[in-house]
């Protein structure tokens, strides 16, 4: 196990029985690193050095990457420990020697050792995995990018997921694939959709997610009760959710209702 820790004391103190205690100095380092004041500077591409054993493959990100700097600028520094071997950007720098970039934005730090940089260069990617997105909310920030004249595909999305996330609906994009018995399966041949994490549900104006296995539960219930009749099954859900005429037409009655009364 690595343990990205720096010792900038030659004294360290001894416990009971000759154990030396490191508890002091590594609590002494994390003060320091946390403290620690970082300077952005430009610098000449040709200057920076790739790490020779970045475990990364990038190549799949440069032009996407290039597309971003490209539509927004380098917003990004590229970190670089004191001897120019970048310690994260390796895919920003890449992408701006596509571009014919001479400089770029470079963070120095000088107060990592060599174990703690090779440490983070792993941790800091490894962290970025672990975000996770609000699919409700991303279909709202999607949205408001309608008509903004960017093309996101440039960026790293596909056709098929942005169609899910937007009012345009790819046919495939909810596939029930798997979720019912073979069966079954040639009878729902016309409702066949795709959920594999998570299925949406547009409404109008209203767009929302849920996770796959409680649409799973939900569907199979529907279609168990009425026999895989897709008229029933539309009729029933329409019903539940009062968007019926008749449930219009009571709903509009009693809005009028209280405002006559005022009246």
């Amino acid at each position: 196990m690595v343990t990205a820790r720096r010792a900038r004391s030659s004294t360290r103190g001894t416990a009971r029985g000759g154990v030396a205690d490191n508890t002091h100095v590594q609590r002494q380092d994390d003060r320091n690193n946390l403290s620690a004041r970082v300077q952005l500077s430009y610098r000449d591409i040709s200057e920076l050095r790739g790490y020779a054993y970045n475990p990364r493959d990038n190549e799949p990100a440069i032009e996407s990457v290039a597309n971003s700097i490209k539509t927004f600028g380098f917003l990004v520094p590229v970190v670089v420990d004191a001897s120019n071997v970048i310690i994260a950007g390796h895919t920003r720098v890449a992408a701006a020697q596509s571009l014919g970039l001479s400089e770029v934005p470079v963070v120095q730090v000088e107060h990592l050792s060599e174990e703690e940089a090779n440490a983070f260069r792993l941790i800091d990617n490894k962290t970025a995995e672990l975000s996770l997105w609000s699919f409700d909310l991303l279909a709202g920030e999607i949205s408001k990018l309608q008509g903004s004249g960017l093309i996101l595909t440039d960026f790293g999305w596909t056709q098929e997921s942005l169609d899910c996330l937007t009012d345009v609906v790819a046919s495939d994009c909810l596939n029930t694939d798997g979720l019912v018995d073979l069966d079954a399966q040639e009878r729902l041949r016309r409702l066949e959709r795709r959920a594999p994490i998570t299925a949406r549900f547009v409404l109008g104006e209203v767009v929302f997610f849920i996770p796959a296995t409680d649409y799973r539960r939900w569907v199979d219930s529907l279609r168990t009760q009425y026999d895989y009749n897709e008229a029933e099954i539309i009729a029933a859900v329409k019903q539940r959710l009062g968007i019926t005429e008749e449930a219009v037409v009571a709903t509009a009655r009693v809005e009028r209702g209280p405002r006559a009364a005022r009246a």
